[in-house]
């Protein structure tokens, strides 16, 4: 089970990072907590106590919903046939930046600015760096030993290569990945889901892997009008689920 301690971070990251296989993972939550019926993969761990752990850490750090909307929308989503594998795991990504606080930390304040100032690379060193500032900054928060913060920084690199949004080894490459019209779809209604922000403003915007321009001409496509309703006074825009 993820470490827990007396702030509101916990090292789930560790054990997320530690997930053989994301895929096959899709399938297991599918399969077990979700609305699929037949039985598409399954864990392989050498001992029923590494497999009880992984499980531990999948309940407490992805299955964490706002609403019965916000879980229901995830399992239709993970039993789709229409999104692909691919899609699925950045279904997978938006999810852990609601479900575990310190995954969303991360992700908001170092990977994705990283992604915005459009680099190429980045290192387990920026995450590592970021983890002790908020040791250092934050009372209560991650007191943990160094070798703790150091294995967190490499494994949410390693999160986000089985994600699919980074590859390589030691330096990873930051990958973009391919936003369908289906998959922001989903993406809208997800963020509307979780906030009561109808804006640009909304705070998971950042995980969008797009500019504003580019979103504001998407919300206004054709095909896309008949999900929401699009008011922009100025430059403020505000978004209706239909």
């Amino acid at each position: 089970m993820a470490k827990k301690n007396n702030g509101k971070y916990d090292s789930g990251v560790n054990i997320m990072g530690s997930v053989p296989n994301y895929n096959v993972m899709l399938d297991y939550i599918s399969d077990t907590y979700g609305f699929t019926k037949e039985s598409t993969g399954a864990f392989e761990f050498r001992t029923e106590k590494s497999l009880q752990r992984f499980i531990s850490a999948i309940e407490s750090c992805i299955l964490k919903f706002k609403s019965e909307i916000h879980k229901n929308m995830f399992f239709d989503a993970l039993a789709n046939k229409e999104f692909s594998v691919q899609e699925r795991l950045v279904i997978l990504f938006w999810q852990l930046t609601y479900s575990n606080l310190l995954f969303s930390r991360i992700t908001a304040e170092v990977f994705m600015k990283a992604v915005y100032a459009g680099r190429v690379t980045i290192t387990a060193e920026e995450i590592t760096s970021f983890l002790r500032h908020i040791k250092e900054t934050e009372k209560g928060e991650l007191d943990w030993s160094e070798d703790t913060i150091k294995i967190s920084g490499s494994k949410y690199l390693t999160i986000m290569k089985k994600l699919g949004l980074a590859d390589g080894a030691i330096k990873k490459t930051i990958l973009h990945p391919v936003i369908t019209n289906n998959l922001f779809v989903y993406y809208i209604r997800f963020i509307q889901t979780i906030t009561d922000d109808k804006t640009l403003h909304n705070p998971y915007m950042i995980f969008s892997f797009s500019e504003e321009q580019n979103i504001i001409t998407r919300l206004k496509k054709i095909e896309n009008i008949q999900y929401w309703d699009v008011t922009q006074i100025g430059n403020e825009l505000t978004i209706d689920l239909k």
